[in-house]
């Protein structure tokens, strides 16, 4: 409970600081150099060139919660990095630059083919998550570790993070899954059997092949991608 709580919240954190206010701040560096554009809707809804106070609470908002998701992905896959930390860093980065800049990076709409210069809006949408994936790795792993805050205070204390998914109703199709796997997975450890089983070089050797093909499809598609819009 000490650990899920620890990543979510720095998963919440990062998500408002690093995916909310960069996607913002990349927004605003687009919209500066493509003035034609001002006033036109951009693909996710948002008003290109208008800086609005409930635009950019609706973006955070937004962030906030695909910041939770994305620590939940972590609390269920850190276990699989291997190799030196610096090698672990690149690839937690890499992955999700590019897994998920493969799904923002599209060749319909206006978002990549009406600003210019391409390059550079492909380029924003890839590096926020990979910053993203970094920071949240970088913070998560300081607070729950032997002697992180988490680690410390009161469990009724440790868990209150947990509550930040109460407004998120709608999320709880993907959020349940996710942490009762999570549990799952804890619980077995707990077993000699399961934890024999979790253990066992294999089923680590295969998941980290899935996620490798998963990170190889996303990136043909953000190369075929890319190589489209020019």
């Amino acid at each position: 409970m000490r650990t899920l709580a620890g990543i979510c919240l720095a998963g919440a954190v990062v998500g408002i600081t690093v995916a909310g206010v960069g996607s913002r701040l990349a927004m605003m560096l687009l919209a500066r150099l493509n003035p034609h554009a001002t006033g036109v809707e951009s693909d996710d809804g948002f008003t290109i060139g208008h800086l609005t106070l409930g635009g950019t609470l609706s973006l955070l908002g937004i962030c906030f919660y695909i910041g939770l998701l994305g620590a939940l992905v972590y609390a269920v896959v850190r276990s699989l990095m291997i190799g030196p930390r610096w090698f672990q860093l690149l690839s937690i980065s890499i992955g999700p630059a590019v897994a998920v800049g493969g799904m923002l990076v599209h060749t319909d709409g206006i978002d990549f083919t009406t600003l210019d210069p391409a390059p550079l809006a492909v380029a924003l949408f890839v590096l926020v998550p990979g910053l993203y994936a970094l920071a949240l790795t970088l913070l998560a792993e300081r607070w729950v570790r032997d002697g992180g805050w988490c680690q410390r205070v009161q469990l009724k204390y440790a868990a209150l993070p947990l509550l930040v998914f109460a407004p998120g109703f709608l999320l709880l199709v993907v959020v349940v899954p996710l942490v009762a796997l999570w549990f799952a997975l804890r619980w077995l450890r707990t077993t000699s059997g399961g934890a024999a089983t979790l253990d066992h070089p294999a089923g680590a050797w295969l998941a980290r092949a899935a996620l490798t093909a998963v990170f190889v499809v996303s990136a043909v598609g953000l190369a075929g991608d890319i190589t489209e819009l020019g």
